[in-house]
């Protein structure tokens, strides 16, 4: 286990094991002291300064540990924010009660902590102590191992602002470490110098350290509260550097050099690089207003949180090593001095160094870090196995989907999700248009061998399979995927009707492909693109062909419509019957000679040629009869001989009026209308 105590002032790691008799032996460790001023009051404040000094720590350990990924880490308790939680559940299904269940109820009953608690969601659990464990409505100080119908758990859960959690774990990444424990420093401490056989007694842990003096209280078996004051060693060296006018690291060596034996004449040089000499007495006059107020906010927080004084208190932290710390602090929970300690690693029974040892109050909390981290007390992360690989991730703040564990696990979203089918894009009348490709399905995700998704919940203990994704089908397109036909009226009943499509410059179908890059125009159909007709009468005349409709037109608005007229969307149109034409109706063939005769005394002009119009057998057939489909006929034109019978032809005169008339051409008269007619004949009829 690599555990990392990140203070305001040093930077400890250490590697260490425990051994079956729950010693913790402590097999190397690194220490580096912070260049500046990148940490205040046990916050990070400069992420990268601080990584260096972590990374620091690491190149030294790996001299000797190559291999260092998994981390156990705690937080100093500024800002800190305490709330209690409690969960119950059926576990009479369960054949007995194993770690990961413990784990999972001890888990949700500080989800209840957080629901109970009154703040934004900008804050993180970062530790929590069991108070008890019930197990079918009787306290029980373990529930492992055992069976039964209705067990409950109640914690006291601990929480910090999100922004000094994510510093911390800035650093950790920035190093290459996956945290795999973190807690409470305060916790940490309390669990190493106050174990659980212990917590029957009302005892004060204190631990000072440079920027803040956390606290934890036991009592009737557990822990019962955490508490912190802003205030610890560092304002000790604040005091000294403003009285004797030196900077930070000079006041940090000369603090730390009142507990040396010996020489009581402390020499140094301030600011101005004027050289010294000062008794320790002295400065202990200089730092006993600030160790007044610092043991007098811790004695009161203890009060606070313990309702009297506790029967003894342990204190921890370098902060509290300087002279008459622990005296004024007896003196203001009004115990007497053999009820208090400072703390040292060296003293703690079940702490063994493998090599070099450690000494003083300032080790207890890394040791402790990586004491509960060996014991997993008071961690919110817990262990998921994802394809047989462990995972350990924070399974508080609501619920954890199983993508959390697999991102954490190093899958990426292409992993776990399909890549899409490459979009298409194509210009619509100008218009540039893009069309997704189908989307990437999800890889298969079993959670305990059952199908979940990646959205399903986990719980501590679960076991995730993960199998391939599969990337999205290349589908065809065609032009009636992208465009809506028009919807049109023809006496009322709803007609639909492609609009003209142009692809690249060429007319197409609307089954046509669309590919990427297709530049289309669309443009309105016309009438002949209706096809309304059933039939249509084909003829021909001369070999000239006619193709006409079978007897109905269109019309808009009372006008009519030609088949090239164009057609818009939502029109509302209406067809009529019309008969068909004459033949007639399509020559133009006029008689180009003719004569001048003169009838009782009006000229005349006859033609002397004559319209012969045939079918396809040469039969004679009449020029005003209508077309019909498939009529084949040839019309041409002969010269005759004009008759006196032709000449009624070419006048409005009904002859049968009359019983009795005469007849004279050139003054003759004439008894056949059979008679020819010649060019400048006079002709005279007389009836009666």
């Amino acid at each position: 286990m690599f555990a990392l105590d990140i203070g305001t002032r040093f930077i400890v790691g250490l590697i260490s094991e425990m051994n079956n008799d729950s010693e913790i032996i402590i097999k190397d460790f690194a220490i580096k002291e912070h260049e500046n001023r990148a940490m205040l009051d046990g916050q990070i404040h400069d992420v990268t300064k601080v990584s260096k000094g972590v990374e620091k720590v690491l190149l030294k350990l790996k001299e000797k540990n190559k291999d260092i990924k998994n981390v156990a880490v705690a937080l100093a308790g500024r800002f800190l924010i305490t709330t209690v939680g409690e969960y119950e559940q059926d576990i009479s299904n369960d054949k007995y009660i194993d770690f990961n269940l413990v784990k999972s109820l001890e888990l949700e009953a500080v989800k209840k902590a957080v629901e109970n608690l009154d703040i934004e969601n900008n804050f993180y659990c970062v530790g929590y102590s069991v108070l008890y464990y019930e197990l079918d409505g009787e306290w029980i100080k373990k529930l492992e191992g055992h069976k039964g119908n209705i067990a409950k758990v109640k914690v006291i859960a601990a929480f910090l602002p999100k922004n000094v959690v994510d510093a911390m774990l800035a650093v950790l990444e920035l190093n290459e470490l996956e945290p795999v424990h973190i807690t409470l420093e305060p916790i940490a401490a309390m669990n190493l110098i106050v174990p659980e056989d212990l917590r029957t007694l009302n005892i004060a842990m204190v631990d000072v350290g440079a920027g803040t003096s956390d606290i934890a209280i036991s009592k009737d078996g557990t822990i019962i509260g955490y508490g912190m004051v802003p205030m610890a060693g560092d304002e000790i060296s604040e005091a000294i550097s403003k009285e004797l006018l030196v900077d930070f690291k000079i006041a940090e060596k000369i603090k730390r050099s009142l507990n040396d034996e010996g020489n009581n004449i402390i020499k140094y040089k301030d600011i101005l690089d004027f050289e010294h000499e000062i008794d320790k007495e002295d400065i202990i006059k200089i730092i006993d207003p600030i160790i007044e107020e610092i043991t007098t906010k811790i004695s009161e927080k203890i009060l606070e949180l313990n309702g009297k004084p506790p029967i003894a208190v342990m204190v921890v932290g370098g902060g509290a090593k300087v002279p008459g710390f622990i005296d004024k602090l007896a003196l203001k929970l009004n115990l007497s001095r053999n009820r208090i300690t400072l703390k040292d690693i060296k003293n703690i029974e079940y702490v063994k160094f493998e090599n070099e040892s450690l000494e003083g109050s300032e080790f207890i909390t890394p040791v402790g870090i990586a004491y509960v981290a060996h014991k997993n007390e008071g961690n919110v992360f817990a262990r998921v196995m994802v394809n047989n690989k462990p995972i350990n991730m924070m399974l508080v703040g609501g619920n954890i989907s199983a993508i959390q564990a697999l991102l954490q696990a190093g899958f990426t979203i292409n992993d776990l999700v399909g890549k899409p089918a490459p979009a298409i894009s194509y210009e619509l009348n100008g218009e540039l248009k893009f069309i997704p490709g189908e989307k990437g399905k999800e890889a298969q995700i079993k959670i305990n061998g059952k199908m979940a998704s990646l959205n399903s919940p986990i719980k501590p203990g679960d076991i995730i399979e993960v199998g391939k994704p599969k990337n999205g089908e290349v589908k065809k397109l065609y032009l009636k995927d992208i465009i809506l036909p028009y919807k049109i009226y023809i006496d009322k009943k709803e007609v639909e009707i492609y609009p003209k499509i142009i692809k690249n410059g060429i007319e197409v179908s609307i089954e046509d492909e669309l590919n990427d890059g297709d530049k289309i125009e669309l443009k309105n159909p016309t009438v002949n693109t209706l096809n309304l007709n059933s039939s249509q009468v084909r003829f021909s005349i001369n070999n000239n062909s006619y193709e006409i409709p079978s007897g109905h037109i269109l019309l808009r608005d009372d006008q009519i419509l030609n088949d090239n007229d164009e057609i818009f969307d939502g029109d509302k149109l209406y067809s009529k019957s019309i008969n068909l034409p004459k033949i007639s109706e399509f020559v133009d063939i006029k008689p180009e000679k003719h004569i001048n005769i003169t009838l009782n005394g009006n000229k005349i002009e006859l033609p002397v040629e004559e319209i012969v119009v045939k079918d396809k057998n040469n039969n004679k057939i009449d020029i005003n009869n209508k077309v019909y489909d498939g009529m084949q006929i040839s019309i041409e034109k002969h010269e005759k001989d004009i008759k006196l019978l032709d000449l009624f032809l070419h006048i409005d005169f009904d002859i049968s009026n009359f019983t009795k008339y005469k007849i004279f051409i050139n003054g003759k008269e004439i008894f056949s209308f059979n008679e020819k007619i010649q060019n400048g004949d006079e002709i005279r009829m007389i009836f009666e």
